[in-house]
C-alpha cells in the first residue's frame, strides 16, 4: 500500500477512534487517569497478591456489570498466550473491565491484534501495553522443534508458529542451555520492541509518553510476572 494511502487510513482511524472516545465519555464512564508507570505498578501489586495467595475480597459483580454496561475504562492492555494456565485477570488479581486482554497461542502479534491494541490506546486511552510470555510455552516449543528439528506441523499450526521463528534464531545466538526458555524471553521482547518502534497509530502516544509498552514473562511454578524490558 502506498505511503500516502497508509497515512490517510491512519488519519481516518484516528478520527473514528476519537469519536469512540467521545461516545464513551458521554456514557458517564471516563478513561483511566493512571499514568503508564502507575498502571505498571498496579499490575505489579496485583501479581504480588496473586503470588501471595491473598487476592482482593469478593467483588460486587452485579454492580460492576451495571457500571460497565455503559462503557469501559481499562487501565492496561495485555497481549498474552492462550494457554489455559495464564489468564491475565487472574495473574494480576483484577476484575471485570480492568484489563483489555488479547490472547493467542505464543502471544504473537497479528494485524488483528495490532488493530485491537491501537483501539485500546486511541479509543480507550489505555496507558500501558504488556506483552506477556510464559514459562514452558507450547507454541514456542513447537517453533523450536520446527527450527531445530524440521518437525512438520499439521493444519494451521505452522502458520501459528512462523512469527516466533525469528526469535528462535536470535535466541540461538546466545547458545542458551534452554532454547525454549530463551526464545520465550526473546520473543516477548521482540514483540514489544516492534510495537514501540514500527510506525503505527500508537506512535504519537508513545512519542508523547502517554503510552508505554513493556515485555514480561510469567513463571508457571512461582506465579510471578517478571519485567523483561520497557
Amino acid at each position: 500500500m502506498p505511503l500516502s494511502r497508509r497515512l490517510a487510513l491512519r488519519c481516518a482511524c484516528a478520527s473514528l477512534f476519537g469519536g469512540a472516545v467521545q461516545a464513551r465519555a458521554a456514557s458517564g464512564l471516563p478513561p483511566t487517569t493512571l499514568t503508564p508507570g502507575e498502571a505498571l505498578a498496579r499490575l505489579t501489586e496485583g501479581n504480588r497478591r496473586f503470588v501471595a495467595d491473598a487476592p482482593h475480597g469478593a467483588r460486587a459483580q452485579a454492580a460492576r456489570r451495571a457500571t460497565l454496561a455503559g462503557g469501559q475504562g481499562p487501565y492496561a492492555t495485555v497481549l498474552g498466550c492462550a494457554d489455559s494456565r495464564t489468564p491475565p485477570n487472574t495473574l494480576f488479581d483484577e476484575g471485570l473491565g480492568e484489563l483489555f486482554v488479547l490472547r493467542v497461542a505464543g502471544n504473537t502479534l497479528s494485524p488483528a491484534h495490532l488493530g485491537s491494541i491501537e483501539y485500546s490506546s486511541l479509543a480507550l486511552s489505555v496507558p500501558l501495553v504488556m506483552v506477556l510470555g510464559h514459562e514452558r510455552c507450547g507454541a514456542v516449543a513447537a517453533a523450536v522443534d520446527v527450527a531445530e528439528r524440521q518437525v512438520s506441523l499439521p493444519g494451521s499450526l505452522l502458520a501459528m508458529v512462523e512469527p516466533i521463528l525469528p526469535a528462535v534464531a536470535e535466541a540461538r545466538q546466545g547458545n542458551p542451555a534452554d532454547l525454549v526458555e530463551a526464545t520465550v524471553r526473546v520473543h516477548a521482547i521482540r514483540t514489544a520492541r516492534r510495537l514501540r518502534e514500527e510506525p503505527s497509530a500508537l506512535t504519537p502516544r508513545l512519542a508523547s509518553g502517554a503510552l508505554r509498552v513493556v515485555a514480561a514473562r510469567y513463571d508457571l511454578d512461582e506465579g510471578a510476572v517478571t519485567l523483561l524490558d520497557g
